[in-house]
């Protein structure tokens, strides 16, 4: 024990002496600020002194102009792109312009890591591949380093759990955990970033939204939601949407969907430029806003599945090819905002592009993006009998078939008119990404008709039932690696784009997050497979690691035959509606019928409620 800690204690001076030694390399020309805890997991900020320039200078900051770090710890390099950002403080005092220049970046281990800044000068080289020429006025390099200590006891959110990843599998992972991940979201409102609070917001004539104030969000019933020492912005800025994130952290939520651009869309409310049309022109104070937002999501541990583009504006930069105008978004995109540890880049909703074009999205982001976060892309609805702008009858297939095996492409986020259909589509693209040598997380991210999803919970319309049945459930058992929640509507109250007030379906998140969390504690769901043809009841679904686990779904007032394996086994319910514990006494809802087949029916003969069941061998 005395010599690990001698062995520690000596590691811990050497990577100081290092760390000393490469901060005494910075002349006092190439200063540069060093901001963070310095544990792995959480980001570091480095802020250089550049020129002075304004977001709307003729040499444009963020075209013609790079900032490129390389972080280094032993074998492994990260390189990184920068970003303009005035005076670095932007958020706060709505700077335009400024000398500051600044790259954030996430360590993923702990020791000592060095790294080589260079600040590049060149027409459009934003966007360009970037090599360090041997002789330009234009470029500067800058040396550093600094030592990051391990994870400590208080961390939370996904500073404890580490970076989602895919790793080849159905469910993404947490890379410091290795658990798996099951997405319990949030799907609506799409336009969660039309916040009357971020500078350069407002309604630029997108639907009516008579519920909102100049048709911005407010957030206002979750204000009370805000905590002391939450952040805010400006002069307590920001309490309404750092309100309405905890509320969805405390109810089981760990997944937010949101656009990052509208323009010419439903909401026409949220973009990252200067102005809607000033599309190479980006706002830096709004965006220095935005990545509070995104911080925060990161400390409750709320994933970022980020819309790049919406269906109405996804020929809007460079008529839907991938040119200066549509890089430069990426680029920006991943900039100031790819260190997050919860990210899934979604190429567009309801999208209308080809697959040609989806795939130099998907290549051009994964070449950009560190950190290689999972890159998605959400269908457009099957609409029977009907063709949808010369797509063929089944959008689903058109816009995934072709991305079968892509290797820069890892999710497909399903939107499903039918909800009867969730758990056989779900099961389809499973097996079928299986087939082609790269299994996709497949997600289900929105349902219904596009005026209902999921209603509130005082809805004369309640369909929280039917939605628990075949969407939640049916997803999950059939490898599903978790759902978004689409609110329905667009100009009501608590609508798609009007929510504000995310308790009018407070009864419904507790049913929501019942599933991923008992899947999370009961199951080695990782291991499992559907295997519905285990069953007599079509109505019924099956999950299974065959003799050893089997789940069954069973709705109310039905019964099923499950054929198992030899051996003895336990068996046990659950209330898929009210959560909480399992009913483990025996013999009550199964009986052997025949040799390993056993007849399931409701746990003491409570008809009136769908069960799940779990039978585990002893």
């Amino acid at each position: 024990m005395y010599l690990q800690v001698v062995k520690k204690c000596f590691a811990l001076f050497f990577s100081l002496i290092i760390f000393l030694f490469s901060c005494e390399k910075t002349t006092k020309k190439e200063k540069y600020i060093l901001e963070g805890t310095l544990k792995k997991w959480e980001p570091i900020t480095l802020t250089f002194d550049g020129p002075r320039v304004s977001e709307t200078d003729s040499i444009n900051p963020f075209l013609d102009y790079a900032l490129w770090v390389s972080f280094f710890n032993g074998n492994d390099t990260i390189s990184v792109h920068g970003y303009f950002t005035a005076d670095g403080d932007a958020a706060n005092t709505q700077a335009r312009s400024g000398s500051k220049w600044r790259v954030k970046f996430t360590p993923d281990k702990v020791g000592i890591w060095q790294f080589d800044a260079y600040f590049l000068q060149g027409k459009e080289i934003a966007v360009k591949k970037i090599s360090i020429p041997k002789k330009n006025s234009g470029v500067w390099k800058i040396k550093g380093g600094f030592a990051i200590k391990d994870q400590d006891s208080t961390a939370i959110g996904f500073y404890k759990t580490g970076m989602l990843t895919y790793r080849g599998k159905h469910y993404l992972q947490e890379a410091e955990t290795k658990n798996y991940f099951l997405k319990n979201g949030v799907g609506s409102p799409e336009n969660f970033l039309a916040y009357h609070e971020f500078d350069g917001t407002f309604d630029n004539g997108g639907t009516p939204t008579p519920t909102l104030t100049n048709g911005l969000h407010e957030y206002a019933p979750h204000i009370g939601d805000w905590r002391e020492n939450d952040p805010t912005w400006g002069d307590e800025k920001g309490k309404g949407i750092f309100g309405a994130l905890n509320y969805m952290a405390e109810k089981g939520i760990n997944s937010l969907s949101f656009l990052t651009m509208n323009v010419a869309g439903d909401g026409n409310d949220v973009w990252p430029w200067t102005a809607p049309k000033e599309q190479t022109r980006y706002d830096v104070s709004k965006l220095d806003q935005w990545e509070k937002v995104f911080d925060h999501m990161d400390r409750l541990g709320i994933a970022m599945n980020v819309f790049i583009q919406e269906t109405e504006s996804d020929t809007l930069l460079n008529k839907g090819e991938l040119g200066l105008e549509r890089k430069l978004y990426y680029k920006e995109l991943v900039a100031r905002f790819g260190h997050h540890l919860g990210v899934v880049w979604n190429l567009g909703e309801e999208t209308n592009r080809t697959a040609s074009q989806l795939k130099s999205y998907a290549s051009y982001l994964r070449a950009i993006d560190p950190y290689d976060h999972p890159i998605a892309v959400h269908n457009h609805i099957r609409v029977s009998g009907k063709r949808i702008e010369g797509r063929p009858l089944d959008a689903v297939a058109a816009t995934f078939t072709p991305l079968l095996g892509y290797p820069d492409f890892e999710i497909a986020s399903l939107q499903m008119l039918d909800t009867t259909e969730v758990h056989r589509e779900i099961q389809k693209w499973v097996d079928r990404s299986k087939k082609r040598n790269k299994s996709w997380a497949v997600y289900l991210d929105q349902i219904g008709q596009w005026d209902i999803g999921v209603t509130t919970d005082t809805a004369a319309n309640n369909n929280h039932a039917m939605v628990m049945r075949t969407s939640l459930w049916g997803s999950l058992m059939s490898s599903g690696a978790g759902t978004s929640w689409y609110f329905g509507g667009l100009d009501e109250a608590n609508s798609n784009l009007a929510a504000e007030d995310f308790r009018s379906r407070d009864q419904w998140w507790g049913i929501s997050a019942n599933a991923p969390q008992f899947f999370l504690k009961h199951l080695p769901f990782w291991e499992m497979q559907n295997h519905d043809d285990l069953l007599s009841n079509p109505k019924a679904f099956c999950f299974a690691k065959k003799d050893q686990i089997y789940l069954v779904y069973l709705p109310k007032n039905e019964t099923t035959d499950l054929t198992i394996g030899d051996g003895a086994f336990t068996i046990a319910f659950y209330d898929p509606k009210e959560g909480g514990k399992l009913y483990d006494k025996p013999n009550e809802g199964w009986k052997i019928t025949k040799p390993n087949s056993v007849e399931l029916s409701a746990y003491n003969s409570r008809n009136d409620r769908d069960w799940v069941i779990v039978i585990a061998a002893k």
